[in-house]
């Protein structure tokens, strides 16, 4: 199964907004019933506006870079980078290897925090009807759905895990796993579908919602593998408590 780059990058740009914002929510100090209500998820996001280009940078450089670029391309690229003294702006933009495919992040990025600022998360039904697609009778290059699912499962924890620590003033924050499966059943909705899952027939059975978003057994073991490789990473690099499982 290939998938178009266009719907990767929404894919990955609206589970970057999702899961960081998500992070961030977690750790409020407003009452659990209240952290989604949209004048507290707006607050959440006014507090924390100065480090959201920085954390989207620096998170969705590499996804972008593997989803246009061979490893190697993307070690000279960012050689070239710093010997022009590029910021994480430039770098991404570099990432996105072609100009109609950095407007489109662009959007996309514009499109996902506009809708927090707001007061609210855009929806998996308004994003697969809404998200920047490829002008008319352009060429449109794919990417192998086992690779894009591994990025955006990156994109995802590295988001959660970075919107956590962003809100925690002291000590490693655990990862909630009931956000994280819910960010990842959006994820994989967008990334694998062109409609919004309905889980009416899965009886409240997470594996079989996975099942459902992923389309298939060997898609849910790719994510699967994806999350326990990026959560060891977190807590090596991200400052993620590893001395239990994820919390609930």
């Amino acid at each position: 199964m290939e998938i178009s780059k266009y719907k990767i990058l929404a894919a990955l740009v609206r589970s970057f907004f999702d899961a960081f914002s998500s992070g961030i929510i977690d750790n409020s100090d407003v009452a659990a019933e209240e952290r989604r209500q949209p004048k507290n998820v707006k607050q959440s996001m006014l507090n924390h506006y100065e480090h959201v280009a920085p954390v989207f940078f620096d998170t969705i450089f590499f996804p972008l870079a593997a989803m246009n670029f061979q490893y190697d391309d993307i070690m000279r690229i960012v050689r070239e980078a710093q010997g022009r003294g590029d910021d994480m702006h430039g770098l991404v933009k570099t990432a996105c290897a072609s100009d109609a495919m950095y407007e489109a992040m662009v959007a996309e990025y514009k499109r996902n925090f506009s809708a927090l600022l707001g007061g609210r998360c855009v929806s998996v039904a308004s994003h697969l009807e809404d998200y920047t697609r490829p002008a008319e009778g352009a060429d449109v290059e794919t990417l192998k759905a086992e690779r894009a699912i591994e990025l955006t499962v990156r994109v995802v924890m590295y988001a959660y895990a970075r919107g956590l620590r962003h809100s925690v003033a002291d000590g490693k924050p655990s990862l909630r796993q009931a956000t994280l499966f819910r960010l990842l059943l959006d994820a994989m909705n967008v990334l694998l579908s062109d409609e919004a899952a309905k889980y009416d027939d899965c009886e409240d059975d997470l594996a079989a919602m996975f099942l459902k978003v992923c389309q298939s057994q060997h898609n849910f073991t790719v994510m699967t593998s994806e999350m326990d490789r990026t959560y060891d990473e977190l807590v090596s690099k991200e400052e993620i408590d590893g001395n239990d499982t994820m919390t609930k």
